[in-house]
This record gives structure tokens, C-alpha cells and sequence, in this order.
């Protein structure tokens, strides 16, 4: 019986020992980023170590690698969470909020060995398996216009993969990422190629070079062109309305109908 007892006791114990190990293997769940209104973050149960550990958070063009300092309402974005160190078991949460500390944007479906879920009314973006390499990439689509600068946090946990919370290294990071500005009616206008005089005689000008000049007919056939340029002969044609269609350097393209007398 005493045998049996103790058996018993010693299985509950490598029970309880794994359980402990292997507890945060696949995320701590909650929210541990260290933003505003979060549970801290993950150094409340992993301390004491020094592995070099370093981290970067934010933002890229999808497909690209520079960081981006600002964002264009509705747009898809890739979302990095890059955790550096010797360790080869690393572990993540990251958040993108507002200036008002809610859930700005939305993120996309969960790359393998991460989770997208919600705590506390925000949306977090996890590990569920550790990485060796410490570089998670997903995506986030970006919140609607006039939500103003949002601040992405992450919090990494550079692990000494004994299996244990201890001896392990927490760090942190965050980025502030600025809504792009709209380009206004007058600043648009203000690139537009625009023709000095309308009605024209023998010539059209314009109000600077363009890269393309088109003049079409009312049967939709070019009746004058010219490259680089800030003036089109149009003598050879006939009186009439015609459409000149103008491409500047800066690409704006522009359509205007135009007399010819």
C-alpha cells in the first residue's frame, strides 16, 4: 500500500513538473504586450537571463522590408515582430492600438506557429509554438481615415530552453506609426497641366512641361502629339472642339476639351 501511495505521489509530481515546463510552449494567452492596459508583460514570470535579446516591431509595404513611420487608411500592410539573441526558442505577443488605447486596424489570418486572438477587448497577435528564429511576418489592414497615429507593442521572450520560466529574458519594444495624409484638392490642382489660352489659334500651350501631349478628334483619333514639351503646333487643324489629354512628370494625368479657332 505504501508503495502504491508513493507511486502515486511521485507520477502527480512529473505531472505537475511537465505541466509547468511546457506552460507557456504554446502562448501565455491573455495579454502580455506591455501596451497600455495590458497584464505587464511576459518578464512577470520569465526573468534573470541575458541573451542578447533585442526587438524590433512594426510595419512594411507587403513584400518589402523597410519600416514604414506611416500608414494609408484601409491599406494591407505586413506586420513584423523580429526578436534578436543566442537563444534558439523565442516567444511573442504584439497589439496595434490607437492614441485612445483601442484595437486599431485588423489583422489577418494567423501565420503558422502564431494565433490571432482577442483580450480585453483587443486584438493580440501570438506565438502558439516557439520560433528558433525569433521572425514572425503577418499581415494587418490598416484603420479607416481620420484614426490619427497608432503605436504597435510587442513583448519577446528570449528563452534558455531549459524548459522553465527561469533564466529566461523579456524584451520589449514598440513603434509609432502616423496616418498618412490625404493629398488635398489644392494640392492636386496644383500639378495639373493647364492650358494658356482657350480658345487657341496655331498653338497650344501649357503652363509647364509635359512629358506627353495627345489632341484628339471627335472620332477618336489623334489629330497632334508631342513629348516633353510645353507647346503643340495645331495649325494643320481644322476649326473645332478637340480633347488634349497631358501626362506631367510628376505622372498626373489630364484631360481638358479645347477650341481650336
Amino acid at each position: 500500500m505504501k508503495k502504491f501511495i508513493l507511486s502515486s505521489i511521485t507520477l502527480a509530481s512529473i505531472l505537475v513538473v511537465g505541466l509547468t515546463l511546457s506552460s507557456n510552449a504554446s502562448g501565455p494567452g491573455g495579454n502580455r504586450t506591455g501596451s497600455p492596459g495590458s497584464s505587464g508583460n511576459c518578464s512577470s514570470c520569465h526573468s534573470g537571463g541575458n541573451y542578447a535579446g533585442t526587438l524590433k516591431v512594426g510595419i512594411t509595404a507587403t513584400g518589402d522590408t523597410t519600416f514604414l513611420s506611416t500608414y494609408t487608411p484601409g491599406q494591407v500592410y505586413d506586420m513584423h515582430v523580429i526578436a534578436g539573441g543566442t537563444s534558439t526558442r523565442k516567444g511573442f505577443q504584439a497589439t496595434i492600438l490607437t492614441s485612445s488605447n483601442a484595437s486599431a486596424g485588423t489583422c489577418g489570418a494567423a501565420p503558422s506557429g502564431t494565433s490571432v486572438y482577442t483580450s480585453g477587448g483587443k486584438s493580440i497577435w501570438g506565438h502558439n509554438t516557439p520560433s528558433a528564429t525569433g521572425v514572425w511576418k503577418g499581415t494587418w489592414t490598416a484603420p479607416a481615415a481620420g484614426t490619427g497615429t497608432v503605436t504597435m507593442y510587442g513583448a519577446a521572450v528570449v528563452s534558455n530552453s531549459n524548459g522553465s520560466d527561469s533564466k529566461d529574458q523579456v524584451v520589449t519594444a514598440n513603434a509609432m506609426i502616423g496616418e498618412k495624409a490625404a493629398a488635398s484638392i489644392n494640392s492636386i490642382d496644383a500639378t495639373l497641366l493647364k492650358v494658356c489660352g482657350n480658345p487657341a489659334n496655331t498653338v497650344v500651350r501649357l503652363n509647364s512641361v509635359a512629358k506627353n501631349i495627345i489632341i484628339w478628334n471627335n472620332q477618336g483619333q489623334v489629330a497632334a502629339s508631342a513629348t516633353n514639351t510645353s507647346e503643340l503646333n495645331v495649325s494643320h487643324l481644322s476649326a473645332g472642339t478637340y480633347y488634349l489629354q497631358t501626362v506631367s512628370e510628376n505622372n498626373i494625368h489630364n484631360t481638358t476639351a479645347i477650341v481650336i479657332q
